[in-house]
């Protein structure tokens, strides 16, 4: 995280016989300050294992490192050097990826050379992350559906409602028991119906339908730590 309120120490320049790694170090990143220990980010990163190998002394006049990026990022790249766990960039509102926010981090991860964050955006693995499941609920009925169910604080409920029609069964004799129904009509209906020229008569009647999706989402938390990095 961004060091807003220095206690007063400076880092120093490293030369080869100061290349402690507990060494903190103060690198100013576009606009924004940065502080962490040197062994932080030469764990994984190429760059920084060069750059703070002693062999250059390019620091500025407070002892601190200035790297040309883009600070916002560089904030996710500080983070996974300090703990490992790799960036998940998801909006739970829209369900999808931020994949121009994964390639511009991927920018960064070639440039400070981190293989290992590289790798794991190329090859989206962060889609192995976040887990979807889809229920969909169909009712179409003329009468209404009364729904009482206490779904999980992970789970999102969406309601889509439209009117549609159907065919209607009508009783030649107009029997309202009959309705939709062409088993209930007996002998009466029949005489009805061939009296009337034989043809068996439906409606369009409007119907209400009702979609119920619920949208159940769940985290792989080994994903997004490394766990299953490997295949």
């Amino acid at each position: 995280m961004a060091d807003n309120s220095p206690d007063g120490s400076q880092a120093i320049a490293l030369s080869p016989c100061n290349t402690d790694k507990n060494l903190r170090v103060t690198l100013q990143v576009g606009e924004r300050r940065f502080t962490t220990l040197r062994d932080t980010l030469t764990s994984e990163s190429v760059y920084f294992a060069a750059r703070l190998s002693g062999r250059w002394n390019d620091t500025d006049e407070d002892g601190s490192y200035f790297i040309d990026a883009d600070p916002e990022l560089f904030e996710h790249i500080l983070r996974y050097l300090r703990s490992g766990n790799f960036p998940v960039f998801f909006d739970a509102g829209t369900q999808t990826f931020d994949h121009a926010k994964y390639l511009s981090l991927l920018g960064e991860a070639r440039y400070f050379g981190i293989p290992k964050l590289e790798e794991w955006i190329e090859k989206e693995r962060y889609l192995n992350v976040v887990q979807i499941k889809k229920s969909i609920i169909d009712i179409n009925s003329q009468g209404s559906a009364y729904i009482d169910k206490t779904v999980r604080a992970n789970t999102r409920v969406d309601f889509l409602t439209t009117w549609c029609t159907k065919q209607v069964y009508v009783c030649p004799r107009k029997i309202l028991s009959h309705h939709g129904d062409q088993t209930r009509c007996g002998r009466a209906c029949e005489k009805e119906r061939a009296r009337a020229g034989g043809g068996v008569t439906f409606e369009q009647q409007p119907v209400l339908r009702t979609v119920i999706t619920e949208t159940e989402m769940s985290f792989n938390l080994a994903a997004c730590m490394g766990d299953e990095y490997c295949e």
